[in-house]
């Protein structure tokens, strides 16, 4: 199964799993909500974005060792297959390594999949490595700073990556616990005294170790006397007030355990935006104010790409390649073949690169706007064009069958919305209209209200959960207020609508239309109880769309139940009585269509 297949059954699921909790009566409702699903407003189709090529740092680990400028064993630590083989850095990832080797701080501001971490681990692996062999006393000497603890994890799993299980000598192999609050007390205590090397956790859990008496959490703050990195992942959710509460806990440490010269580094990949040179002073200046230390524009790190393919110098010929590729499909199976693929050339051009004095990120597009700009660029249809640009994307990012990484690796980015509710008017059949939450007039018929409907759980007949003011027009009412049996001191009575839209609701406002349970025998026949008299019994309405009571025969005929919505006029369903030891208020209540949200 490849991706666009999977995204497809993964919405299909996702509608059928929304939809599986109700089931609508009225046949107009369900066709205008069938064609709401249908248009896939909820779930736009995805956005597609190549994962670029990086350009590679100008030295080896291996070069950079031995001229000193780091530890003899970092390329060990750093090494990956098998056997194991140096990693080869990336160009923004040496600069990151070499703005700490000079002592300042710096932002490392780089796409996704860009290797962000390593940015600050290998700085900090280099310092532990060095410490060691001076003979210094062991200590923790970075902490890093997660905006949650998913993140932390996911880390703790890239450390073990390089430095778990893979054969490193003990001399080589930095110590590093997580302390986020997951934590049981066995772990607490190892990390207490272990002192390890670096410190993964988050905000809030470093500041309730500066403040906390525990004796634990003293000792692994004192473990970090001395403390050399400061790294905040993902900067840019540190903003507003939990930003400046960050800003001042980073002054805080570096005032209780940090050095002198305790460097601060923060990674984000959508802090910088518009021109390069703007964006680098923007983002020096929220670091500079988070940090409490300067962070230049020039300590600023992005990205560098460059492109993979090779595009021939005749037009005339690559365009009639690129034709013949969209129409047959490619038999490539490695980067040599795809470096002169047509096809591929296009894809890394319009989808993925802007190519000028510097190359950049294209912003995400859509499978259709793509197809659409490969059809005017080839003069073919749009249907094959699409074809071909699938069957492009899936192959150049399958590494199944090659030694080499996937030549040119894309994400689809799927949004989803959470569930919502349907809203209708107050109208007949094939009048009224369906909209979403948060609208309160119908757009084309602005004196036309927007009721929540709710449905049914046992035959789908239409409710709405409305309120009627002190001057008895009817007003669209959240089902989450409780409502009550008896008006407010205002005059507000609250409640829910049965419309009878299609003229065929079974309930007439007879003793014989209510549960058999609300009834009882009376001298002159069934009457309703005591307990339901007065209280509970339906109020015919003849409302306009705008919620105001007309006279017989003008208005939409309907039925309104004061408080819970206690049985269906349609079918008479009533629930079974919740028990005593419940302490919801609200009764049975009508299933919602679970509209998502835009």
């Amino acid at each position: 199964m490849n991706v666009f297949d999977l995204d497809e059954k993964l919405v299909a699921r996702y509608q059928d799993f929304t939809r599986s909790f109700t089931s609508i009566r009225a046949q107009d409702l369900k066709a205008k909500i069938d064609r709401i699903y249908a248009s896939n407003a909820f779930w736009p189709e995805p956005l597609i974005g190549l994962n670029p090529n990086f350009r590679p740092a100008q030295e080896t680990l291996e070069a950079l060792a031995a001229n000193g400028f780091i530890d003899a064993g970092l390329p060990q630590v750093f090494a990956a297959g098998q056997p194991r083989k140096p990693i080869r850095l990336h160009r923004h990832q040496e600069q990151a390594l070499s703005k700490a080797q000079q002592g300042k701080n710096y932002i490392v501001t780089t796409g996704t999949g860009s290797g962000k971490s390593l940015c600050f681990f290998v700085p900090i692996i280099d310092r532990i490595l060095k410490a060691r062999r001076a003979g210094e006393p062991q200590r923790t000497r970075a902490v890093i700073i997660y905006p949650m603890n998913a993140l932390a994890n996911s880390q703790r799993e890239e450390l073990e990556k390089f430095i778990g299980g893979c054969g490193l000598p003990d001399e080589l192999r930095p110590t590093f616990r997580r302390y986020t609050g997951q934590e049981q007390d066995s772990e607490r205590r190892a990390a207490a005294a272990e002192k390890p090397d670096i410190i993964l956790t988050n905000f809030m859990m470093l500041e309730l170790l500066m403040t906390r008496q525990d004796h634990l959490d003293r000792a692994v703050i004192e473990n970090m006397r001395g403390l050399e990195f400061l790294v905040l992942d993902e900067l840019h959710t540190y903003r507003g007030r939990q930003g400046a509460d960050v800003a001042m806990l980073v002054r805080r440490v570096r005032e209780r355990v940090g050095s002198p010269e305790m460097l601060c580094v923060g990674t984000s990949a959508t802090m910088a935006s518009g021109d390069e040179d703007a964006g680098r002073l923007a983002v020096a200046e929220v670091g500079t104010r988070l940090f409490g230390s300067a962070v230049l524009p020039d300590d600023v790190i992005t990205e560098t790409l460059q492109r993979r393919t090779i595009k021939p110098t005749n037009e005339a010929e690559y365009l009639h390649a690129l034709r013949r590729a969209i129409v047959e499909p490619s038999q490539n199976t490695g980067p040599a073949d795809f470096e002169t693929d047509p096809l591929a050339i296009w894809v890394e051009e319009q989808v993925g690169l802007h190519l000028g004095e510097t190359v950049r990120r294209r912003p995400p597009m859509t499978l259709t706007q793509a197809a659409r700009d490969l059809g005017a660029h080839s003069g073919l249809d749009e249907k094959t064009c699409r074809e071909a640009l699938m069957r492009q994307l899936v192959i150049m990012s399958d590494n199944r069958n090659a030694p080499d990484p996937a030549f040119m690796a894309f994400k689809l980015h799927r949004f989803i919305a959470g569930a919502g509710h349907a809203h209708s008017t107050l109208e007949a059949v094939d009048k009224r209209t369906v909209s979403l939450a948060g609208e309160k007039f119908d757009r084309d018929t602005p004196d036309a209200r927007l009721y929540p409907v709710f449905f049914c759980r046992e035959c789908g007949q239409e409710v709405h959960s409305v309120s009627i003011d002190s001057e008895g027009q009817v007003l669209p009412r959240s089902i989450d207020a409780t409502p009550r049996d008896e008006p407010d001191l205002d005059g507000n009575w609250t409640g829910f609508l049965v419309p009878d839209a299609a003229g065929d609701l079974a309930f007439a406002g007879n003793v014989e239309d209510y549960p058999d349970a609300w009834l009882e025998e009376g001298s002159s026949g069934p009457r309703l109880r005591n307990s339901h008299r007065g209280k509970h019994e339906g109020r015919l309405m003849h409302l306009a769309r705008d919620g105001r009571e007309k006279g017989e025969g003008i208005g939409l005929r309907s039925w309104f139940f004061p408080g819970k919505f206690r049985f269906c006029p349609q079918c008479r369903y009533e629930p079974a009585p919740r028990p005593e030891t419940s302490t919801s208020s609200r009764g049975f209540r009508p299933r919602a269509e679970a509209l998502p949200r835009r």
